[in-house]
């Protein structure tokens, strides 16, 4: 009793967020900015001492990242005791058995909800807010939390909350009310920042990686999305199959016991339309809720249904497609309006029947963590015990940068300090190893073996059922790095190391003729920066002696520039050679920094996002063009190279439908925009389409090619039934290709239901697909033989311009470092051609430097 007459003065004493944002939580056409949610975590804290916040980072565009700890305040006075405890609970070697024993007596269930990471699943974002205040004044909850702590993010992405509701604070009473914005809602990749949670690209997933695998371990993962709002209320687990051998069956079952506790809570609360195992699965690795189950965590999604933004969803009843009554959807939802507020209705019930669970079993839930750690200790001594990534000498960056990012999720990665022997293979010093007796094993198992997805049909003799995301993802083929699996145990001498760090490079002899072969994604960065300083670069058109030794066709022959190679050599770890006389035909030569129009539709496309981003990160300088900028024609005066990346031919063409936004966003290119880009190709340009964009430039730029049409239907025929997720293909080189120059006879690629390729009169295929065997590395593909032998990527040219078609997409959410060369070895091979930077003449040409 004492505890109740107390805790009312103090509940008086903190701020409601109704209180303090002047509107109730989820109110219709209401919603918070990210300096108002920001602003109301920090007066919670300040009122109540159950609420810390910490900025644990700053956005891409500069907002503060941020993270509440609620729970009772004697565990907020030991925090730093309780974040160390859970650092030896995540690897229980660090344990003896009277530890232990003490810890799963005594440790607070950690437990982390993250809200919002898709933006314009905005509800969770405001929902937070009211979830924490309850969590402070509710005298139920605050029991709980003595034996809880909850780590609660509003959202992990604060730039999208603004932009998002921005736009909808802008478009109310427009007909495009409660429409998504006109450009992406993360600044570079959208809705793949939840894409991007192994390949850590982006900062705000930087910050929480670092919270989850580096700081806290939270026992519970709970991701808090929005799905469509034309079915079920909600989503949570089970998942459905398959799940990811990687996954200990501890996880599976830990996932399924909360999902079916968050469920029958929200049937309690008289909450009807929860589905389970309904489209969500358990093999895709890369996603905020999928990556901590390798990290033996309990991963939780829920997907509400959403509403138009803020504004109510009137669908008629005849119009809702809900599934029929039955185990995973008990009380199907009687249709009515379905507001904001519906939805952080929802997801308060799912918040709060995950603290009480973990409040009533959290020995148990600790307990699991630390068995999940040993299981996957003990597992690791079986086959693979390791795998091995060889110091061959080619593009250290590559390599330094696949072992960082392991490194970054907590993962331990060793160096040998001498040579060892391993499976009877010869490795030297300087070897990483990552070994596979580590409790994160699953994590690092998961990114570096090859995926075999599982073949699963519909019914018998029907089509496959296709996975959530992708099938595949094998990051030492995405990024071109040698990976060796080692399968018995050996013995080495080892230094674990907290940074994988590259030799500084140089560039040795005299001259200014720089040599580069080509392979290392730091000559990307090297040309453009000597271009820049005033340098020419030519793909050499053919082999050649110089500075004593033998140069393939295909080599970077940069005249002028020195000190910018030389710097970039230094920072990116690669060797050059400089000479000072060397005799080409000056094919291939580029005078100037090539000049590159990226394209940039109002559909918020998440390749251009990536484009941009790759681009940014290799140096390679753009400008971004709109459908305007196109449309005003004279484009071979402004650029040398358009790229459009992957979007489809009616996105590109027709953009936008009329009334879904203003009307500058809405129309697309148009036919004065299609005229413009033909115009440009058949004069002189260079258009480079990524993926589905060659649709676009099949149809109406007339490049000479076609599409092969398939379908994932019933059919016997293979040259009509075909399926191929994301995943991985081997392909066949055109090694004397400009495009190909520094590759070696057989590239992977990305293929993520990408399109099929047949080359018309005059196009030369680049990369092919192999002739008589499947091109599968990693990951799923139904119907091979469609493949066979058809190009991968087309030099097809048109008028006296070209357009260069990738069937597959080689800057794949910023994964495939692999094959990021083919696209800057294609802006090169574009601006050489270009008629404003052709030579005078096609003689021989002789250099003594610049």
């Amino acid at each position: 009793m004492p505890l109740c007459l107390c805790a009312a003065p103090l509940a008086a004493q903190v701020p409601t967020p109704q209180s303090y944002l002047g509107f109730r939580v989820g109110q219709d056409s209401m919603l918070a900015s990210w300096q108002q949610i920001t602003g109301y975590f920090t007066r919670l804290a300040a009122a109540s001492p159950k609420v810390r916040v910490d900025t644990i980072g700053r956005s891409t565009q500069g907002r503060p990242l941020v993270v509440a700890m609620v729970s009772d305040p004697a565990n907020l006075a030991r925090r730093a005791e309780i974040m160390a405890a859970q650092r030896r609970l995540a690897d229980p070697r660090l344990l003896d058995a009277a530890e232990e024993a003490r810890l799963v007596r005594s440790q607070p269930a950690v437990i982390l909800i993250q809200c919002s990471i898709h933006s314009t699943e905005i509800a969770a974002s405001q929902m937070a807010m009211e979830l924490a205040w309850r969590l402070a004044t509710d005298s139920a909850m605050g029991r709980q939390l003595r034996d809880v702590v909850v780590l609660l993010i509003p959202s992990p992405n604060p730039d999208g909350v603004d932009i998002v509701g921005d736009w909808y604070r802008a478009s109310r009473g427009t007909p495009w009310d409660g429409s998504g914005p006109p450009w992406l809602y993360h600044p570079y990749i959208g809705h793949d920042n939840n894409r991007d949670w192994f390949m850590l690209t982006q900062a705000e997933t930087q910050h929480v990686t670092r919270l989850l695998y580096r700081q806290w371990f939270p026992l519970v993962f709970y991701d808090v999305h929005q799905m469509g709002g034309n079915g079920a209320r909600m989503f949570v687990p089970p998942f459905v199959d398959p799940v990811n051998p990687n996954l200990d069956e501890l996880v599976v079952g830990g996932i399924n016991l909360v999902g079916i506790t968050m469920g029958q809570a929200l049937l309690d609360a008289g909450h009807t339309g929860v589905v389970h195992q309904q489209g969500y699965d358990l093999w895709w690795h890369g996603g905020a809720r999928s990556t901590p189950t390798r990290h033996n965590m309990i991963g939780i999604l829920s997907e509400a249904a959403s509403a138009r933004i803020a504004s109510p969803q009137c669908t008629p009843a005849g119009r809702i497609r809900q599934p029929a009554r039955g185990i995973n959807y008990p009380a199907p939802w009687t249709p009515a309006c379905w507001r904001l507020r519906d939805i952080v209705d929802y997801e308060l019930a799912t918040s709060a029947s995950l603290v009480r669970l973990a409040a009533d079993q959290r020995a148990d839930f600790v307990q699991r963590f630390v068995r999940l750690g040993r299981r996957q200790i003990e597992a690791g001594r079986s086959a693979p015990t390791a795998f091995v990534l060889p110091d061959s000498g080619a593009d250290q960056q590559r390599r330094a940068h696949l072992a960082n990012l392991l490194i970054a999720a907590g993962v331990e990665v060793h160096r040998a300090r001498a040579p060892f022997t391993a499976d009877g293979r010869s490795y030297g010093a300087g070897t990483l190893v990552v070994r596979m007796d580590q409790p994160f094993r699953a994590h690092a198992k998961d990114l570096l073996e090859r995926q075999q997805y599982p073949e699963r049909r519909a019914y018998p003799g029907g089509p496959q059922i296709p996975p959530y995301d992708v099938a595949g993802w094998t990051l030492g083929l995405q990024m071109g790095v040698v990976v060796q699996p080692v399968q018995a145990a050996f013995a080495a001498d080892l230094e674990r190391l907290d940074t994988v760090t590259i030799r500084p490079g140089q560039v040795t002899g005299r001259g200014d003729v720089i040599l580069l072969d080509n392979t290392a994604n730091g000559h990307i960065t090297a040309v453009w920066r000597a271009l820049a300083a005033g340098a020419t670069v030519q793909i050499a058109p053919a082999s050649f002696t110089a500075a004593g030794r033998d140069w393939p066709q295909g080599t970077l022959v940069v005249r002028g520039g020195r000190a910018a190679v030389e710097a970039e050599a230094r920072r990116r770890g690669f060797d050059a050679v400089a000479t000072g006389r060397i005799s080409l035909a000056a094919d291939q030569l580029v005078r100037g920094v090539p000049r590159v129009g990226l394209y940039k539709s109002w559909n918020g496309s998440m390749d251009e996002g990536w484009t941009r981003w790759v681009f940014e990160q290799l140096g390679v300088t753009f400008t971004t063009v709109t459908d305007s900028a196109i449309q005003a024609g004279d484009l071979l005066r402004r650029f040398d190279v358009v790229v459009l990346p992957s979007e489809s031919d009616s996105a590109i063409a027709g953009g936008r439908q009329r009334n879904s936004a203003p009307a500058q966003y809405t129309g697309g290119l148009g036919d004065a925009g299609t005229r413009a880009l033909r115009a440009f190709v058949e004069q002189g340009g260079t258009v480079i389409a990524l993926d589905q964009a060659t649709r676009f430039a099949v149809a109406r730029l007339g490049a000479p090619a076609r599409l092969v049409r398939t379908t994932r239907g019933a059919e016997r025929d293979t040259l009509s039934r075909f399926y191929a997720p994301g995943s991985i293909f081997e392909t066949i080189v055109d090694q004397q290709h400009a495009i190909a120059a520094g590759f070696g006879d057989r590239a992977a690629v990305y293929f993520i239901s990408s399109v099929i390729l047949e080359a018309g009169p005059g196009a030369r295929a680049v990369l092919s697909y192999p002739p008589e065997r499947s091109p599968l590395l990693s990951g799923f593909v139904e119907g091979e033989e469609v493949l066979f032998g058809k190009p991968a990527l087309l030099d097809a040219p048109v008028g006296r311009g070209r357009v260069i078609l990738f069937g597959f997409r080689p800057q794949h959410r910023g994964q495939t470092h692999g094959t990021f060369r083919l696209l800057t070895n294609a802006i090169l091979y574009g601006a050489a051609g270009a008629p404003a930077r052709a030579p005078q003449s096609g003689a021989a040409r002789t250099a003594t430097g610049r």
